[in-house]
């Protein structure tokens, strides 16, 4: 078995800029170690800070202390996404003085704003079982332990420039792995710090959660993420530096390879309708037959995601029997 992608240690060396700075700080996930990336200059500034476990926050000190710094220093952090791993640490910062820079499409996670009872409901009219659903919900809850609410922060807004002693910094909105997603341009270094938008070795999960614009419909995350690999391929930046893994100088290439496997997972849940409606839990059923209790849930935010953006394109229907949904294929 090859290890992991994720495992292996943040990009270095001469293609990224002498005051990009990339920390690697362990998390308690499977995803393993993100890489926060220490911006010199004035002002200081941190893109994505790590979960708030004290393991993370010991690696994160000590990253900033070989470059001569204490976090009472960061005067900045910019938040590429509002999931544990990447804002976790990031009102802790703020209580030492940094002003912290996230999209406002991500503030029920920020919040850790959770309806369990509706969550409930939509899980269990979905036909996962009591248990399947008491596991995700109480992961979700173990994972809220791994973070900190952030109550204040300045939003960011699509195409904002921030500016920064060694370069302007751009904002972009990337969302699709979650509803507030953002990269940030370093404009005269063609350089973009993107999160979890495009990884070496995985597709990223287009997380399925409410539609920040209308919360009484689910956000189309797929449909989202895709005009956000559109933008990057345009862009055609010469480095990505992303939250995990290596660094990519090949951006068209791993976009192309994004939407290969988009296209086969998504003729994978095609074929499981063929039999007739069918719920989400039942296609989960048949293509992660493996799966663990733990796992339920980005497999069934992976399939319910396809199902959406497969009925955006008129290719499946939902219907709804005796309180439980179910898909099937369109004439």
């Amino acid at each position: 078995m090859s290890r992991s992608p994720f495992r292996r240690r943040p990009c270095r060396g001469d293609a990224l800029p002498s005051w990009v700075v990339p920390i690697a700080v362990p998390t308690p996930y499977p995803v393993g170690p993100v890489t926060v990336y220490l911006l010199e200059g004035d002002p200081l500034t941190l893109v994505d800070t790590g979960p708030a476990t004290r393991a993370a926050w010991r690696k994160l000190v000590r990253g900033l202390k070989a470059r001569g710094y204490a976090p009472r220093d960061v005067k900045r952090v910019l938040v590429t996404h509002g999931h544990h791993d990447h804002f976790g640490a990031a009102s802790r910062l703020a209580g030492l003085g940094a002003e912290v820079h996230v999209h406002p499409h991500d503030a029920s996670n920020l919040l850790l704003r959770r309806d369990y009872p509706r969550r409930w409901r939509r899980l269990r009219r979905s036909g996962l079982s009591v248990g399947r659903t008491s596991a995700i919900l109480f992961s979700l809850y173990t994972l809220d332990l791994t973070t900190r609410r952030l109550s204040h922060y300045t939003p960011l807004a699509d195409g904002e420039t921030l500016a920064h002693e060694k370069d302007s910094i751009r904002v972009h909105h990337t969302p699709g792995h979650s509803p507030g997603h953002v990269a940030f341009e370093l404009e005269h270094e063609g350089v973009w710090i993107t999160g979890d938008t495009l990884l070496d070795g995985i597709t990223p999960n287009a997380v399925v959660e409410e539609d920040p614009e209308n919360p009484t419909r689910l956000f189309l995350s797929i449909a989202a993420y895709n005009r956000s690999l559109a933008l990057l391929e345009k862009a055609a930046p010469a480095l990505l530096l992303p939250a995990h893994g290596r660094c990519l100088d090949d951006v068209a290439h791993q976009v192309a390879v994004v939407r290969t496997k988009q296209a086969q997972r998504a003729e994978q849940v095609r074929s499981a309708l063929q039999a007739g409606p069918v719920s989400v839990a039942r296609v989960v059923e048949t293509l992660f037959p493996h799966v663990s209790l733990l796992g339920t849930f980005l497999a069934y935010s992976e399939v319910l995601g396809h199902l959406l953006e497969l009925e955006r394109r008129g290719a499946v229907v939902q219907s709804v029997a005796d309180g439980q949904e179910r898909w099937t294929l369109s004439a």
